[in-house]
């Protein structure tokens, strides 16, 4: 396993890039000549007991850099933030009351890998008495309702919150019921035109539109052989175009698997010879497809873990800097990708766990957690017909920590962990989920390319 003074190996394997140590408690990071990296793996055979006398130096060496911390000097670390107040809450409330609203679960696609297919229900909308409860719960729970009309960003989502004349009134409705908050719209981008002149284009902080390929291989997955019109996807790049520019921010999410991945470059060129890729208010996401039941959070029948090593194998030997990753490990690639000499602040939780914190309201008339929900499953309350907030599920939300859980206590992934995704977790029936970190195989195999470090040096610290 490439984990060793809670460091963690990158590119432990790799045949591209040169291999550097992480310490998983500072986000200390350094860059290993050959003979260091010869040194450190036998060190891993070894064991401390045992070590040759140049591995001895070697360790003494980076002892007292502080890139090595022994188990106890970590705890002592930990111990000493704990007195200081690092992990203290100051108001159990969210400072903002941001929030995501599932104005329909009906979508106008049929995507077989869709992770709402198991709340759909063809024709349910939200209606204006289920955003005015919404707007109910905030001012009837809120320990300041001040915040209700100073809430900064509201997510709009579904299904296809563009889905028809309903939803789209239902859309204006909430924009116009929460004048001051800026909208970030999810949508298949099917009826952007036809509904275009009806978005509160000033008000929209962006628009992520789900696009996985080129027209042929993305109608396939998106429609899974239905006739469709042959239009359809024109009519999405044509949406996309006319929001770039008339200065609205667009983020294409492109969704692979090990079935499309490779057409991913088409896709690029394709996007690039539109004139879309190249626009200041342009953003491309990559993702895969996840299954929250799984241990790996992977649908593994479109991409099991060896799946995702081989299209990062693809990505990085076409000098691609990014590439669909593992559910979970964003902490820990902040951590390695964050500028040279920026501080890393280790947390505590995963996700803002604070009260009225993000969270998603349903068209079931339940209030969840998070806005990526098996049905009925991480809901803290309801706010249609009736309004309540459930205090044990808040509650156990607000303290779940890595800092109080046995689980998590001794484990050094933990601040790059944090207890994995809540959702993730909860539909596992598990406090703590340790998804990707519990795989040596996979942390075994992390391989990155360190001149993707803004500001980065050839040699010793990063």
């Amino acid at each position: 396993m490439a984990l060793i003074f809670n460091n963690l190996i990158i590119n432990k394997n790799s045949r591209r890039f040169r291999p550097f140590l992480v310490n998983l408690l500072s986000g200390r990071r350094r860059l290993l000549n050959g003979e260091e990296f010869k040194l450190v793996c036998s060190m891993l055979e070894r064991g401390m007991t045992s070590f040759s006398k140049a591995e001895k130096n070697l360790f003494i060496k980076l002892q007292s850099e502080k890139q090595f911390i022994s188990d106890e000097d970590r705890a002592l670390l930990e111990n000493k933030m704990l007195k200081i107040g690092h992990f203290d809450t100051d108001n159990e409330y969210s400072d903002n009351f941001c929030f995501s609203v599932g104005i329909t679960d009906s979508c106008n696609m049929k995507c077989v890998y869709c992770y709402a297919s198991s709340r759909r229900n063809d024709g349910v909308y939200l209606k204006k008495e289920h955003i005015d409860n919404i707007f109910e719960f905030f001012y009837t729970k809120a320990d300041d309702r001040d915040k209700i009309l100073s809430t900064s960003q509201i997510r709009i989502t579904g299904g296809e919150p563009l889905m028809d004349d309903n939803t789209v009134g239902a859309l204006m409705y909430l924009a116009a019921k929460w004048p001051n908050a800026k909208l970030i719209l999810y949508t298949n981008g099917v009826n952007l035109l036809k509904y275009y002149d009806r978005l509160p284009l000033n008000r929209l902080e962006m628009v992520q539109v789900s696009l996985d390929s080129t027209k042929e291989i993305h109608m396939h997955r998106r429609y899974s052989g239905f006739n469709i019109d042959s239009m359809i996807y024109d009519n999405i790049i044509l949406g996309i175009k006319r929001l770039l520019n008339d200065g609205v921010k667009v983020k294409i999410s492109s969704v692979l698997d090990k079935s499309c991945y490779k057409e991913y470059f088409d896709l690029k060129d394709f996007l690039s010879r539109q004139g879309i890729s190249d626009h200041i208010n342009f953003e491309h996401d990559l993702g895969i497809v996840n299954d929250f039941e799984n241990s790996l959070d992977l649908r593994e029948d479109l991409n099991n873990k060896y799946d995702v090593f081989e299209m990062r194998e693809y990505f990085i030997g076409l000098g691609e800097s990014g590439s669909p990753g593992f559910f979970g490990t964003t902490k820990l690639s902040e951590m390695i990708l964050r500028p040279k000499n920026t501080p890393f602040f280790p947390k505590h939780q995963r996700c803002n766990s604070k009260i009225l914190s993000n969270y998603y309201f349903a068209c079931d008339g339940n209030v969840y957690f998070c806005d990526c929900p098996k049905a009925g499953v991480g809901a803290v309350g309801t706010y249609y017909p009736h309004i309540s907030l459930d205090d044990e599920a808040v509650s156990k939300l607000l303290n779940r920590s890595v800092i109080n859980s046995d689980k998590c206590k001794s484990c050094a992934y933990k601040f790059v962990c944090l207890g994995g995704c809540p959702m993730s977790s909860t539909i596992k029936g598990e406090d703590m989920s340790c998804g990707p970190f519990a795989d040596e195989e996979i942390m075994d195999n992390i391989e990155l390319n360190y001149a993707w470090i803004p500001d980065k040096v050839e040699e010793g610290y990063l």
